[in-house]
């Protein structure tokens, strides 16, 4: 075993402490802050499943994103007494299948290709929910009210607090994320990193690049639908922002900053996304600039991403989870 793998395991274990520990040692504006970190740390994963861990740069990865949240508002809005965990496995389920059908006419191609056709389906299906007005309301977006969470013994628990959504949400991305490190280990997991690093060699050992490219891009469009729908049930709203050209580039931005090659990584360039945008913003409307020269400089002068600030470079090879 690496032998920074206990350190790891120890930060992590503190880390899941604080985030228990949270909506009683911060304020609200805090907490606010720290959902939207979990929620874009499982966008960001997602992207990275195929990115990093697939080898495919997808430039329109805003699409099972934008497809998530408005599947999940329209589900609030018209079935007002549906379960939320349906709900979110509805939304999860049709990231699938979108992934299902992108990635079908899509994986086929590789580099920029890919990475344009992505970006293509991404703007028509953003095409579509700015002018299908009297569904999606265009780019005005419209409001929902959380469905409050039915509960075994419990019955029915009120989401319209912070405190519950906060751990509604930490709950279902923190099994997300395992469940998408565990992926990773399997055999098909396995086999995914090595058509990544090999696409010739594969089909003589038995193993079918194209469905395993395809497999890879639904999960992952699974993953980032179910992000989109906890987007849209902690904003209560819903608008063109969330399937628009932007959106694609910030998720690219959390993952290269924080360091594609490693699993954890994305959820470092998360949070490094949020709070400095947030304090940014603060200062001034022109904070995307200075975020696009923080991207720069990482690009430049930090090829593993911010997290490889914490790990030795002698062991760097060794606990790589996600990438090359």
């Amino acid at each position: 075993m690496n032998r920074t793998v206990p350190y790891w395991i120890a930060g992590a274990a503190l880390i899941l402490g604080f985030l228990l520990l949270a909506p009683h040692l911060l304020p609200e504006m805090k907490i606010h802050l720290i959902i939207e970190i979990m929620i874009f740390s499982l966008w960001a994963v997602s992207f990275n499943l195929l990115f990093g861990h697939g080898g495919l740069l997808a430039f329109g990865f805003g699409a099972p994103f934008g497809v998530g949240a408005y599947a999940a508002a329209l589900l609030f809005q018209h079935f007002a007494g549906i379960s939320l965990v349906l709900t979110l496995s509805l939304v999860a389920l049709l990231g699938f299948v979108t992934g299902v059908i992108i990635g079908s006419l899509s994986v086929r191609l590789k580099g920029a290709y890919f990475a344009l056709i992505t970006f293509g389906f991404q703007m028509f299906l953003y095409a579509i929910a700015l002018k299908w007005y009297s569904v999606t309301k265009g780019d005005d977006g419209f409001g929902v009210t959380r469905p409050a969470l039915s509960l075994p013994l419990a019955g029915n628990l009120s989401m319209a607090n912070v405190v519950p959504v906060y751990y509604f949400t930490l709950a279902i991305v923190v099994l997300a994320i395992l469940a998408t490190y565990l992926f990773q280990k399997t055999p098909l997991g396995n086999s995914i990193a090595l058509v990544r690093e090999n696409d010739v060699r594969p089909p003589f050992l038995g193993y079918n690049v194209y469905l395993t490219r395809l497999t890879v891009f639904s999960v992952a469009c699974f993953l980032a639908a179910l992000a989109g729908g906890l987007f849209v049930f902690f904003n209560e709203f819903v608008s063109t922002a969330v399937i628009d050209m932007n959106i694609s580039m910030i998720v690219l931005l959390m993952a290269i900053i924080g360091g594609s090659e490693y699993f954890l990584g994305p959820i470092l360039g998360a949070a490094f996304y949020v709070l400095v945008q947030n304090w940014l913003s603060s200062l001034t409307n022109r904070w995307f600039l200075v975020m696009g020269a923080i991207f720069i400089v990482v690009v430049l002068y930090l090829e593993g991403g911010l997290i490889s600030l914490f790990i030795p470079k002698k062991d760097q090879p060794g606990v790589s989870m996600g990438g090359k």
